[in-house]
Formats: structure tokens, sequence, C-alpha cells
């Protein structure tokens, strides 16, 4: 079983993309520290995977490796997994929040087109929705792989530095892209109220500078 085995995409893989199209992602798919010029694609699948991340921001990598037109291929795909990745009883919040990154960063690029400008604030309000669960998920401490804290002192000899410790957030591009958005369309007390929700959540999104700027804005409106 390959890694396009695991997340069963291997038929979609097969059909949606041409033979030169796969060759191409195939070819300059690289995870650090993999062999040079093996295909990490089709590789055998060997032990348990402690990825953090999952089948959605797999393929946010595979679009962001593809060229031409398969990259919009693999886009629409990410946004279908994103939304099958929410429908599902158990969810990875790191994995749906990072993949939808990269997709509100592909529509705002082609913002020129109204088509990609609305699929931008769209994504950016789907990211929002889930901030909360998000936020929990990026703030919970590391554990160890595979077994227990009880277990993991034991084998150490002493209490493991680090593993209780919240970690730091990550920025939030929906809520940063969707106040940037509003601002320009005018709407500084709705921007305003997002970027401060932002900063209650703890994103790293200079949201304090963010704040001074569109109060001063508001103000001189007055």
């Amino acid at each position: 079983m390959d890694i396009l085995d695991k997340y069963e995409l291997k038929e979609w893989w097969n059909t949606a993309l041409t033979p030169a199209q796969r060759d191409q992602i195939s070819r300059d798919y690289q995870p650090m520290g993999y062999p040079s010029g093996a295909r990490y694609l089709y590789a055998k699948l060997v032990g348990k995977s402690y990825c953090e991340t999952d089948k959605c921001c797999f393929l946010d990598v595979l679009a962001c490796v593809a060229k031409d037109d398969a990259k919009d291929i693999i886009r629409d795909k990410t946004e279908q997994a994103v939304k099958e990745a929410l429908s599902q009883p158990r969810k990875n919040y790191k994995d749906i929040h990072l993949a939808l990154t990269g997709l509100i960063k592909h529509h705002y690029r082609l913002r020129q087109n109204p088509a990609h400008y609305n699929k931008a604030k769209e994504l950016c309000l789907l990211q929002i929705s889930i901030s909360r669960q998000a936020a929990s998920a990026f703030k919970k401490p590391p554990k160890p792989h595979g077994m227990n804290m009880k277990k993991f002192e034991e084998l150490l000899g002493h209490t493991p530095v680090g593993y209780d410790t919240p970690q730091m957030m990550p920025s939030h591009l929906g809520y940063k892209q969707l106040a940037i958005i509003l601002e320009k369309e005018g709407e500084l007390e709705s921007a305003l109220e997002l970027t401060e929700k932002a900063l209650k959540q703890g994103w790293t999104n200079d949201s304090d500078k963010c704040i001074t700027k569109l109060t001063v804005k508001l103000d001189k409106r007055k």
C-alpha cells in the first residue's frame, strides 16, 4: 500500500490527471529526508505514521507541487476532501485548517475574477467557523507517540520537558484575509470585530496593529 492507497486517492489519481501530469507530480514531490530520485508517491508504506496532518494537507502539498492545469484539478479535490473531513464524526482540525489556508491563498491570488474572490471569502468563513476547535488542537501540548505519558516518564527516568507546555499558535489566514477584504469594502466595524475575535482566540495575526489601524479609521469616519 502506498500513500495514494492510504488516502483512497488511487482511482482519482489515475483518472483525473494525465500520465504527463502524474509523472511531473510524482517526480517533483519529495518529502524531506526521502532519497533523491525515488518516487515517494508510489513507495510502499512501512510502519506507523505519526504525522499530525492528513489527507487534506497531503492534497494541498500536491497542488503546490503540480503545474498548470493540474493545480486546479488538485485544488478542487482538496476542497472536496475538506468538506468530506468536516462531515466526519472525528475531525483532524489541524489538517483541515492548514489545507484551507492553502485554498484561501490560491483563490485570493486570483481575486480579479469575481468567482475566485467570492470563493476566497467563502473559504475564509469556513475556516473561521472551525477556529475555536482548531485553536484548541494547535494549543494542545504534544504527547509521545505510541505510549502514555507515565510509561514515557519511566523510560526517561525523569519528567519529560515540553510535553505539558501549550504550543504557540500559528496565524489564521481566514480571519486576517477576510478582515482585509471587509476593510477594503468599507465594512470597518465588521473587520474590527473579526480582528478582535482572532486576538481573543490567540491567533498570531498582528491583531494589535490591525485593531489600532481600524480604530483610527473608524474615529476619522465619525
